[in-house]
């Protein structure tokens, strides 16, 4: 049986600082063609915060820092309902991504009447572990810059270099043939440099040189992905309305 604990009930409200100073929440107008769902964005610049063709269900995972599988009780027009947003914040102080997170929620909570609370559910995962051989990866020198590059076609191509353990569950928590969040269990924190290469989900037994992910990570990398349970933080969606057009 799934156990979902609520821990903590979130009153969204305007907080000095929180929120932004003028904002417009428009749907987003299709392409005449009507062809794809368009070009999907989302930047600052200075003061300002630009949102292009979003779905409220983006918009709560940029707001609160969440993946996809971490919000719960979404509306079906949370997902299909698309959004421009422009808003700008209070003075001319310079804008980050994170630092708009909060005018973000509180912008949430006055337009869509987005009410929510925070919780947790036992959840299938897997646990990212150090192989039996060990890590076959050297940690990245002190100078390095972090990149990330994946190129994919049959198959998939992942570098990095001066990327931590962290990052490497997030790129297979529930997409790229893992079927599940990756919970980082290394106990390995530095910056490392390596390349992974793999079979896209699409492969069929019957493609040459067909290597699963699970595969990969073992054998490239000396790790291991691991079935578990896991309490995972949750943000369940107790109401939600569509925001009139401003």
């Amino acid at each position: 049986m799934t156990r979902i604990a609520a821990v903590l009930v979130v009153v969204a409200s305007c907080v000095s600082g929180q929120s932004f100073e003028v904002a417009s929440i428009r749907p987003h107008v299709q392409s005449p063609s009507g062809a794809g769902t368009g070009r999907v964005g989302l930047s600052v610049s200075g003061s300002r915060l630009t949102v292009e063709n979003l779905s409220l269900s983006g918009l709560i995972t940029y707001a609160y820092d969440l993946k996809d599988y971490q919000v719960l009780g979404l509306p079906g027009w949370a997902e299909s309902d698309r959004y421009d947003v422009s808003a700008k914040a209070e003075g001319d102080g310079e804008l980050t991504r994170d630092s708009a997170r909060p005018m973000m929620q509180t912008l949430l909570a006055e337009r869509f009447q987005l009410k929510v609370h925070r919780g947790t559910k036992d959840t299938p995962v897997y646990e990212l572990v150090i192989a039996k051989n060990g890590p076959k990866f050297k940690e990245s020198k002190p100078e390095a810059q972090s990149t990330l590059s994946l190129r994919s076609g049959k198959g998939a191509l992942m570098t990095v270099t001066k990327g931590s353990m962290a990052q490497l569950a997030n790129q297979f928590s529930n997409r790229n043939g893992v079927d599940r969040p990756v919970l980082d269990k290394t106990g390995l924190t530095g910056g490392y440099d390596y390349k992974l290469a793999w079979s896209e989900p699409s492969a069929t037994n019957a493609d040459a040189d067909v290597v699963s992910i699970f595969t990969a990570i073992q054998d490239q990398l000396g790790l291991k992905l691991e079935k578990a349970t896991a309490p995972i933080e949750i943000l369940i969606i107790d109401s939600a309305a569509k925001p009139s057009e401003n």
